[in-house]
């Protein structure tokens, strides 16, 4: 199943199309004398389409979304910013979700849902505004003092003040091009050059002679004309011949049009110095896929004369050009080896060769989407199982209407007639049930589960262990106070300033307690539980000390 979008972040786009061009280079270089010469220019194509067009297509091919690069206040926010969540009954299942405390989360013990006393005072505090005033106003400290408001501010007026120069650049140099060519005369009553051109069904272009420029070349979108320099030999038949078919090839083509997008790409993207490296591989590439095209026309004699005519027309230099279809000596030489051990394409390769191209283009397409909300269902569970948990998507979907009630609906009927109490078979019965409502693959969904157990249960299980719960709400161990106590697998966490032990408590696949992890002083881990927790106090001691004065 597709999701089709004009969402794409222009970050994301450059992002991935920068993956795109390195892989096609590695592609290039591994497979250049193994692959028909059209294979790169097509690629390339799907390169600057995802340069320049926002589109965002998801598939299961589709890669993780990747962190944005960028700092970003929301994200700080969030991180900062508590919320109090509620509980929602079900009939005989029960969701959690954002929002206010409801009379239902009474029935639930918080330290088994993860809820510590020292979380549910933060939360408390939250729910009045007071965290998330400081958090809002320590943010606000950082940002001026750190300087990345500014830089922000700055970025998109630095990226518009390159394209404008950029844009400039080479706005002036197609001028420059354009008055050299102006002076062209038109070859209209050249016998030769109008019969060949009528050979190859192309007698509507136009070609000029030209005393200042060196090469052949093709300039020119809407109505392409061929430009020869007033040095060549018009005499001979056999030379003029190989380069109008070889420029008219490129009309054919369209690859002018290619370069224009090529372009503008480059002006989008002119901060990255891939996408240059990108412009100079489709020029090459695209005069060898000329070369291919010309070839397939000709036998083994006339292959070495079109080699000849080539070198014959070659400039001085290696430096391929944007703003037109041109020769330069270093090219030439390139594209006459491969002339010489050009071999006409089996059908075999012909196939393997669009196979590959259109698998290409579907990875390409599709590997890459746009950010999108994961959260598809709110934390479920059901009295007839110990597991709960969120279903979460894997890649942007469209789900149709009421998609987090339909998934709930499914993944509460799985958690009613689970029988195992096995997460794994859990996992996958969940994916499936999910998969067959909304049509799509299983990888679509993750599911994340956790223990969802009764005070009693908790506490049945603890107490073989040696572990009760003190007066205060605080686990003890064999008479010995906790300083941490952590249960992972369950969610439950509690902490506090004095103790004699840090304690971990492991669980099976099935959520059974199997053993504790006991740390005490001395202990390597304890010591650098105790160091951590230090460090933890003299930052929030500072933080405070921020407010207070502030409030002042």
């Amino acid at each position: 199943m597709l999701h089709f979008g004009m969402n794409m972040p222009f970050v994301y786009m450059a992002f991935y199309g920068t993956i795109m061009i390195a892989i096609v280079i590695l592609l290039r270089v591994l497979l250049e004398n193994r692959m028909p010469k059209f294979v790169f220019p097509v690629l390339w194509g799907v390169v600057l389409l995802r340069l320049l067009v926002p589109f965002s297509l998801s598939s299961p091919l589709s890669l993780p979304v990747p962190e944005s690069p960028f700092f970003s206040v929301r994200l700080l926010a969030q991180h900062l910013t508590l919320e109090a969540e509620s509980w929602i009954v079900h009939e005989d299942t029960f969701v959690l979700d954002g929002g206010t405390a409801a009379g239902a989360a009474e029935n639930i013990d918080s330290t088994v849902l993860g809820q510590t006393e020292d979380i549910n005072i933060v939360e408390e505090a939250a729910a009045t505004g007071a965290v998330s005033g400081q958090a809002s106003a320590w943010a606000g400290d950082f940002f001026a003092d750190s300087g990345i408001f500014s830089w922000r501010v700055l970025l998109p007026f630095l990226y518009l003040l390159g394209l404008v120069v950029t844009a400039v650049i080479l706005g002036w140099q197609k001028y420059g091009y354009t008055r050299k060519l102006k002076s062209g005369l038109l070859m209209e009553h050249n016998v030769t050059v109008n019969a060949i051109l009528r050979e190859m069904d192309m007698g509507h272009v136009l070609v000029f002679t030209n005393d200042e420029i060196a090469s052949p070349l093709v300039c020119g979108l809407k109505n392409p004309r061929i430009y020869l320099p007033a040095r060549m030999d018009f005499g001979n038949r056999e030379l003029l011949r190989h380069i109008l078919v070889h420029e008219t090839m490129h009309i054919r083509r369209g690859d002018n049009w290619l370069k224009g997008v090529m372009l503008t790409a480059l002006v989008v993207h002119w901060y990255n110095p891939v996408v240059w490296l990108m412009s100079k591989c489709l020029s090459s590439d695209l005069e060898t896929a000329c070369d291919e095209a010309v070839l397939k026309q000709y036998g083994e004699e006339e292959r070495k004369s079109y080699a000849l005519s080539l070198l014959d027309m070659a400039i001085t230099g290696n430096r391929t050009s944007l703003l037109y279809s041109a020769f330069s000596k270093t090219e030439v030489e390139r594209r006459v080896k491969h002339i010489v051990h050009y071999r006409r394409a089996t059908v075999f390769v012909i196939m393997l060769a669009m196979l590959f191209t259109f698998g290409s283009i579907i990875v390409f397409a599709t590997g890459g989407q746009a950010p999108f909300s994961a959260r598809l269902t709110a934390f479920c569970f059901s009295s007839n199982c110990r597991w709960g948990g969120y279903a979460r998507m894997t890649r942007g979907l469209s789900l149709g209407e009421n998609a987090q009630e339909r998934a709930e609906e499914a993944v509460f009927n799985v958690l009613r007639e689970d029988s195992t109490g096995d997460p794994e078979i859990l996992d996958r019965e969940i994916c499936t049930a999910l998969a067959e409502e909304f049509g799509v693959e299983k990888s679509a969904f993750s599911i994340e589960l956790s223990l969802v157990l009764s005070t009693e249960e908790v506490e049945a299980e603890y107490e073989d262990f040696g572990l009760t719960k003190g007066k205060d709400g605080f686990w003890c161990y064999q008479e010995e106070t906790i300083r941490t106590f952590e249960d992972r697998i369950l969610g439950s966490y509690q902490s506090r300033e004095e103790g004699n032990v840090d304690l971990s408590v492991q669980r099976d696949r099935f959520g059974r307690v199997t053993s504790l992890t006991v740390w005490r002083a001395g202990d390597q881990e304890y010591d650098e539980r105790t160091r951590r927790l230090e460090q933890y106090k003299v930052r929030s001691y500072g933080m405070e000390t921020d407010f207070e004065t502030e409030e002042k």
